[in-house]
């Protein structure tokens, strides 16, 4: 696992190694699919390959216990450090805090 930072001033989606080509119904998938969909600019961190549906992590992720206060994946950075946990948050942030563009920017 790479060494997971606090990384202020950006949005990080820490996944599993299932990352975006995963089945429909994977959560990491899911939480890509609402990131772009809302028109959010974020940087993708592959946190594990070796859970990829997180059987047995406890203990296994340090970092990424430090920084959201828990193992599981997917994990969302927002840009102030604070983190949105678990696809289903992941989704409903994404949709709430959709980016708003300008229309000069829409054309």
């Amino acid at each position: 696992m790479p060494n997971i930072e606090d990384r202020p001033g950006e949005l990080v989606l820490y996944t599993c190694h299932i990352d975006d080509g995963g089945p429909p119904v994977h959560p990491c998938k899911r939480a890509h699919e609402a990131l772009r969909q809302a028109g959010h600019q974020y940087r993708t961190e592959v946190a594990d390959r070796n859970h990829p549906f997180g059987f047995f992590t406890t203990g296994k992720r340090p970092d990424l216990k430090r920084i959201s206060g828990q193992e599981k994946l997917p994990v969302l950075q927002l840009p102030d450090g604070s983190t949105v946990n678990g696809s289903r948050d992941i989704i409903r942030w994404a949709r709430q805090n959709a980016p708003q563009h300008s229309p000069a920017q829409q054309a």
